[in-house]
């Protein structure tokens, strides 16, 4: 399992799509690079699974990801098909669970569909590539000018 997330977070460091990407415990933190508000995508273990995720404890920067997807009426599920689409991924997204965790932070979160999948560190950084690259557009997570 750290074999994995650490190769994962080498790829994600490489990508240069992340301000930083480090390892906590059990899990890969990813910072994301332009949010207008603390945001970090996420890999860990769920059940026999990877899971990636998006967190945030700001509320305001969860909703206005959530009202870009009511608004464009694509479902987040939808908005990561098409990046996997375009790089080649055999699978398509699961659901996307969407609620505040006990710690009080906004979390997105999907299982990492990985059947079939050869090499599990390269289905995991591109799931989680798809992952950022989908949600970076929405709401605020590229900077907001009312700052």
């Amino acid at each position: 399992m750290s074999d994995l997330l650490h190769t994962v977070r080498q790829h994600a460091t490489d990508s240069g799509r992340f301000a930083e990407a480090r390892i906590d415990g059990a899990r890969l933190r990813c910072r994301a690079r332009e949010a207008a508000a603390e945001a970090w995508y996420t890999v860990e273990r769920e059940g026999d699974a990877w899971a990636v995720g998006l967190e945030t404890p700001d509320r305001w920067l969860s909703e206005s990801i959530e009202g870009d997807m009511l608004e464009g009426r694509d479902s987040a599920e939808e908005l990561v098909d098409d990046e996997l689409v375009e790089v080649g991924f055999p699978h398509r997204c699961g659901k996307v669970k969407h609620y505040r965790d006990d710690a009080k932070v906004y979390v997105f979160r999907t299982p990492v569909p990985l059947g079939g999948v050869a090499d599990e560190a390269a289905g995991v950084t591109t799931f989680l590539l798809a992952f950022e690259a989908a949600f970076a557009q929405l709401g605020d997570m590229q900077g907001s000018s009312a700052e």
